[in-house]
């Protein structure tokens, strides 16, 4: 199959985005007998089945939500392109009335597994699965999004509609894959992104790459992979153009794209049935049935560390001149002019010979205004040869611009031939400034104390991040640098994803921290990035107070009564450097008796009991001596040393307090905390 991937902006609704009308929808599908059978896509009994959508004037992204193939995604026009009425309603992605043909694998240290849930249908029916973590779901308005587990590996796919980079509409979906390593080691993650395209009705329209019409198994890697390739039935009477973008707009350029027939992507989960040259009938059938791979190899993905790849499918933009010869023209509808931006953009022209007559000496001139240019080595002028009716044949120009960002700029593309009348099209170029990030971090001024702690600790951190340039801003990362004496907090990732922010829009991320030692006033910086615009920075600065070591003696109840039992709790708090104790405890014979001793929770290390000694009770005296401990390593302490537990005797009110305390750390240097005794009153 061929297509395009779509969304594109509307004029009103409830849920906006980006001046989009989106419409949310879970709509069951009628009883169909058009799914497809595991063997291949013949008919099968289909009982009703849910799906996620999310749709605007152009397009409607849906997602499978049964229990077989959750999470698999198609994509139909709506509307679809305003000046083509009849690609109303039309699928870009096979997928009615659930999608189950296009998949995802993520290659895990040498396995693969199929994102989203276990079918047994061709594609993926033999393939190892994950753990789903979030079924899909309305993301935030604007998005689908679903997560599955792969061990350590936690994989987030995200659907949303973006706008073109050739209409410059919101007629294309934004396909984006988060994978997060969550464990302790490294592991090898690479991704594969199978998509089974369809061009309304049509499953074997040529798949336009540059100056190629692809009609065989083709592959393309490294600098040769393309920015964009476009597929469509006829120039002149057009029923769906679609267009797969590879790069710019986002798009994370894969290693390798493969352009095959879907039977051979279906029967292997990474690897597979290729074969140069040969037409795209679907493997082990008669039909013609396009789909194309994107490839992103295996490459290290640390502890803690994360990692996007997106690409962008939708409705090709194409400026068209329908005659005898037809011609088209496509190009991006913006370009950005700035550092790290690339020097120039390609323009495509495609020709149709839409009579029954070979036309002769077809030619196919450019005509640049100014601030436009060719990069060096071109010619504005094309020849074609001849060209037989109904025959196509496509050239590439490689452009420069120079303009000043703001200007919008028309070129001229014009065909030409011996016996046919001449035609030409004209198409408009944007120039955009780039994306400018602008940053604020905001966070509490100082930290308090509660019950010994930090309050609060974990304490919330928020970056706010706009676009304050002309250009979209894509790959947004955003990472917080803490001072010493302040660090993430337990499983807070660093470093975090955004997306991408179209211009004047703006977006939050969030941290956890946690004091990390020391008192005094400690900053924290925020460091966003993105691939196409300059970084920016903002920093905080909190106020943490001294947490004073203490050893507190905590009696369980303010009053007891004479016969009752209660006991008292040596706490340590904050004590840093902590290895060994050594306590009396004496209280007033006359009230309280002493009963027994309990370990102290400081000397239970992982489930083990360290060295301790309960000590010596003497009642007659009213102490108890030689309360000793000693942990395996130094510690922060933060919890008993030793439960003392008594029995009320007679009326009165008892002091309890520490008779001795010798705290030692690792070197055997005495800590020296603040004391504070407790006492009991009994009551008859």
């Amino acid at each position: 199959m061929v297509g395009g991937f779509v969304a594109r902006s509307g004029k009103s609704g409830a849920l906006l985005l980006l001046g989009l009308a989106v419409s949310v929808a879970v709509f069951f599908c009628p009883r169909a007998t058009t799914l497809c059978s595991a063997e291949g896509k013949g008919p099968v009994s289909e009982t009703q089945t849910p799906n996620l959508a999310l749709s605007n004037d152009y397009i409607k992204i849906f997602v499978n939500m049964d229990d077989d193939a959750m999470g698999r995604f198609a994509v139909d026009t709506t509307g679809g392109d305003p000046e083509n009425p009849k690609d109303d309603s039309k699928p870009l992605i096979y997928g009615r009335p659930k999608p189950w043909t296009s998949y995802t694998t993520v290659r895990i240290d040498d396995k693969t597994y199929c994102f989203g849930g276990p079918t047994e249908k061709r594609a993926g029916a033999s393939a190892d699965y994950g753990k789903c973590l979030k079924p899909p779901h309305i993301d935030n308005g604007n998005a689908i999004a679903a997560t599955w587990g792969f061990g350590d590996i936690e994989v987030t796919q995200r659907l949303r509609p973006v706008r073109s980079v050739t209409s410059g509409l919101f007629d294309t979906v934004e396909i984006r894959y988060i994978v997060a390593n969550n464990g302790t080691s490294s592991h090898e993650v690479g991704l594969r992104i199978v998509l089974d395209t369809m061009l309304g009705s049509n499953d074997g329209a040529p798949l336009r790459v540059g100056e190629t019409a692809v009609t065989t198994d083709t592959v393309y890697e490294g600098k040769a992979v393309p920015d964009f390739w476009q597929a469509f039935d006829s120039l002149g009477n057009p029923e769906v153009t679609s267009q797969g973008t590879l790069r710019g707009g986002g798009a994370t350029p894969p290693d390798k794209v493969f352009m095959t027939n879907w039977g051979s992507l279906a029967d292997g989960a990474w690897d597979f049935h290729f074969q140069p040259g040969r037409d795209f009938t679907r493997e082990g059938e008669y039909e013609l049935d396009s789909a194309v791979a994107l490839f992103w190899d295996p490459r290290p993905l640390g502890p803690g560390e994360e990692r996007e790849y997106v690409t962008l499918y939708g409705l090709g933009g194409i400026s068209i001149a329908k005659g005898t010869i037809s011609i088209g023209v496509t190009s991006p509808a913006e370009v950005v002019r700035g550092k790290g931006q690339p020097s120039s953009f390609p323009v495509i022209c495609y020709v149709e010979n839409a009579g029954d007559a070979e036309a002769y000496k077809v030619k196919v001139s450019i005509q640049l205004p100014e601030g436009l240019s060719l990069v060096e080595g071109q010619s504005r002028d094309r020849q074609l040869g001849n060209l037989p009716g109904g025959a196509t044949s496509q050239v590439v120009w490689n452009i420069e611009p120079w303009a000043q960002p703001g200007t919008t700029l028309t070129y001229t593309v014009k065909v030409t031939a011996e016996n046919v009348e001449d035609n030409q099209v004209e198409r408009t170029v944007k120039i955009l400034a780039p994306a400018r990030l602008w940053a604020r971090l905001s966070g509490p001024a100082t930290l308090g104390i509660k019950d010994e702690r930090y309050h609060p600790s974990p304490f919330k951190v928020t970056g706010t991040i706009k676009n304050v340039g002309d250009a979209p801003a894509y790959g947004l990362k955003a990472t917080i640098l803490p001072d010493q004496g302040l660090a993430p907090a337990l499983r807070e990732k660093p470093a975090k994803l955004l997306g991408s922010l179209e211009p004047g829009e703006e977006c939050n991320v969030t941290w956890q921290l946690v004091p990390a030692g020391g008192k005094g006033d400690f900053k924290y910086k925020m460091k966003v990035e993105s691939p196409s615009a300059e970084p920016s920075t903002s920093a905080g600065t909190i106020g943490v107070p001294e947490l004073v070591p203490k050893v507190r003696v905590i009696p369980d109840s303010g009053t007891v009564k004479a016969g009752e039992f209660f006991s008292v709790d040596i706490m340590a708090t904050n004590i840093a450097g902590f290895k060994s104790s050594d306590i009396s405890v004496s209280y007033d014979p006359r009230f309280l008796e002493a009963v027994s001793v309990s370990r102290g929770t400081l000397f239970v290390e992982n489930g083990r009991l360290s060295k301790w000694d309960e000590g010596v009770i003497d009642n007659s005296k009213g102490v108890i001596k030689g309360i000793r401990g000693e942990v395996t390593s130094p510690l922060s302490a933060w919890g008993t040393l030793c439960t003392v537990n008594f029995r009320a005797k007679a009326p009165g009110v008892s002091n309890i307090w520490l008779a001795r305390l010798q705290l030692r750390d690792g070197r055997g240097v005495e800590i020296v905390p603040t004391v504070v005794d407790g006492k009991i009153g009994v009551e008859k």
